[in-house]
């Protein structure tokens, strides 16, 4: 969890941001980290899947990190953990870079007290391997509320606007989430 709010960073892969822009959220996120990095990896899958414009906006609170060369050959041996990984939908290594480019940026000392936001299975069993503080963009909307910035019904609201949108987030998983919320919102 973040130290202050807004005054941490938090790395991310693409799932969460786009669950961030899908729920008009990602202001949400700048109240609660000072800045959000991402792999340049990142960046184009952000851009690929249609959200060019929204990562142009949210400049300069979203900054595309470049890795180093031994950074990203570390990040092809995570994508090839992840897609064989028991937990993964899809066996295609090339397809799990960018959650890869995610976990090897967040393993960089400068984010040793920083979150990554990571919600696939797979990719978050291998970065809790390699030691990485993790949330998902669940676990920051329930930031949001134990920080009295959004409801437990905005919670819910903004994850249901996800699933609407093709967001692989299950009713049961958004009540259990909401439930959470309520109790942290008491």
């Amino acid at each position: 969890m973040p130290r202050q709010l807004g005054r941490t960073y938090a790395v991310s892969d693409t799932g969460p941001l786009i669950s961030a822009f899908q729920s008009k959220s990602f202001t949400l996120l700048t109240q609660i980290f000072a800045e959000i990095h991402i792999s340049t990896i990142c960046n184009a899958e952000m851009v690929r899947h249609g959200w060019e414009e929204e990562v142009r906006s949210a400049a300069p609170k979203l900054v595309v990190v470049r890795l180093t060369s031994a950074e990203k050959e570390h990040a092809q041996e995570l994508a090839e953990q992840i897609a064989h990984h028991p937990d993964t939908h899809d066996p295609v290594v090339e397809n799990h870079l960018g959650e890869a480019q995610a976990i090897v940026l967040a393993l960089r000392s400068e984010y040793g007290d920083d979150l990554l936001l990571l919600d696939e299975l797979a990719a978050r069993a291998v970065a809790k391997r390699e030691g990485v503080k993790l949330s998902g963009f669940p676990g920051v909307l329930l930031v949001a509320v134990q920080g009295g910035l959004i409801s437990a019904e905005d919670l819910r609201s903004r994850l249901e606007i996800c699933r609407a949108q093709g967001t692989h987030y299950g009713a049961r998983f958004v009540r259990e989430v909401y439930e959470m919320a309520r109790q942290a919102w008491r």
